[in-house]
């Protein structure tokens, strides 16, 4: 009976297993950082696009709110020359300046109320975006911003409220809507433009139903109102202008804008 010799097969050291283990390990860990780097530069590619576009809207609203706060603070002007004049001025022949400060007070609405465009920051918030940016300073002044955006449009409405409940109804009984068109050359420019030129208008202005009017309500009307403008302006235009103004400067110094 034959034996059969099989051949004597020499097992590996353990060395050459060790360095098959580190060379895959080796392979896979630096397959994890390259995926790892990749996706740290897509999220910084990222926050720079999201931080580009952000500047642009804030810096563009930082304009917009001081040209409001301008044309506001002719319109405070305006309404303080009204209350005063409404007091104990004759309301038959009126002074040159009456009717350029009634229209100021109570038919100049429309163009000087701010809305904020908030399109980047709702990405931000909604999508959770905002994790891109690093710097917790920076997402903390966003989230100021967007608090200050909210304040403002709540206070907006009020505004807009009391312009519906008070100030329409006033100018429906006792304004001069000739004297308007006239002074707009009938809607060839706007009221606005008019108002900043200091248009001279060749037709003199009346108070509608003017036997019908009540002097103390005519003030308390344009004084309420003109509380309201100063505290929109006060508490709400100018924190706005703070934070947005903080904002920029964050945005600048964490991604280099101009």
């Amino acid at each position: 009976m034959e034996v059969h010799h099989h051949p004597h097969t020499s097992r590996k050291k353990w060395t050459h297993y060790f360095w098959e283990f580190l060379m895959l390990f080796l392979a896979v860990f630096c397959g994890f950082l390259a995926e790892n780097q990749r996706e740290h530069y897509i999220e910084d590619q990222r926050a720079k696009t999201l931080a580009k576009n952000l500047y642009k809207e804030i810096y563009a609203d930082s304009i917009a709110v001081q040209q409001k706060i301008a044309i506001r603070n002719k319109k405070e002007e305006a309404t303080i020359y009204f209350i005063k004049y409404v007091k104990d001025s004759s309301l038959t022949d009126l002074s040159s300046r009456f009717y350029p400060a009634f229209t100021w007070a109570f038919l100049q609405s429309a163009q000087l109320i701010f809305e904020p465009n908030d399109g980047i920051l709702n990405q931000l918030r909604n999508s959770g975006e905002l994790r891109y940016f690093k710097s917790r300073e920076l997402q903390a002044a966003v989230g100021q911003l967007s608090v200050q955006i909210a304040n403002l449009r709540s206070r907006n409405e009020k505004e807009y409220g009391y312009i519906e409940m008070y100030l329409r109804p006033f100018s429906i009984r006792h304004y001069d809507f000739n004297w308007y068109e006239a002074f707009t050359s009938q809607g060839k420019f706007t009221l606005l433009e008019v108002l900043n030129q200091n248009t001279q208008v060749p037709v003199a202005g009346k108070i509608i139903n003017r036997d019908k009017i009540n002097r103390q309500e005519a003030e308390n009307i344009a004084s309420y109102y003109m509380l309201m403008l100063r505290g929109t302006r006060q508490t709400q235009y100018l924190p706005y202008v703070s934070i947005n103004h903080q904002l920029l400067q964050i945005l600048r110094k964490e991604y280099h804008l101009e």
